[in-house]
């Protein structure tokens, strides 16, 4: 793939390319509308500039055990029943 300009749009498999993920990622992230994208027919097409600053702003998940295990534990002391 050639160089990619700010201002380029770009299909699902340039944009792909660009983010480093599987095509049918970017597709499905796409139809549920969590990467900015813009459908024409039945293609997506993604504006460089737009991507890079989504990318910039992403913020990944944040995994904490402890909350988890809290949810768990909950969900365990909720249906256990105490005998008095």
């Amino acid at each position: 793939m050639n160089d990619i300009f700010i201002d380029d749009i770009l299909t699902v498999e340039e944009t792909a390319k660009f983010l480093k993920l599987p095509v049918q990622r970017v597709k499905s992230l796409a139809r549920r509308g969590e990467i900015p994208a813009k459908k024409t027919g039945k293609d997506w097409r993604f504006k460089a500039s737009v991507i890079s600053n989504w990318f910039s702003d992403w913020q990944p998940n944040t995994f904490d055990p402890n909350k988890r295990a809290g949810k768990i534990l909950e969900r365990i002391n909720g249906k256990k029943k105490t005998r008095l």
